[in-house]
């Protein structure tokens, strides 16, 4: 396992989404209260691009059909509208260091 450089901590402001790619694996970064957090970058409904969703009350939104995940680790907090249970986002580890943000990617 490797860790990725994807990116500065003072790019990114509280609520921030950013996509981002390492080797072939597009990751979304999300900034909530100081932490960030990396998680895959599609909603398992649709595959409609979490980096176009937004961010209210520290969870993850799809803009699609509203499936609200839990940015620390990529779990369902309530699926889309009208639909039934999805699969959760995958999620990966996160580090800072001097400033920079670092994806650890298998």
């Amino acid at each position: 396992m490797a860790w990725y450089k994807v990116g500065k901590e003072s790019s990114m402001k509280d609520g921030d989404l950013m996509k981002t790619k390492v080797n072939e694996t597009e990751v979304l970064l999300i900034k909530i209260k100081d932490k960030i957090y990396a998680t895959s970058c599609y909603c398992t409904h649709e595959d409609y691009d979490l980096s176009e969703g937004f961010v209210d009350d520290g969870k993850l939104i799809c803009p699609n059909h509203f499936a609200t995940f839990e940015p620390a680790d990529g779990s369902v907090v309530s699926p889309p509208e009208g639909s039934g249970d999805i699969s959760p986002l995958k999620s990966y580890k996160v580090k800072s260091e001097n400033g920079e943000i670092f994806v650890e990617v298998t």
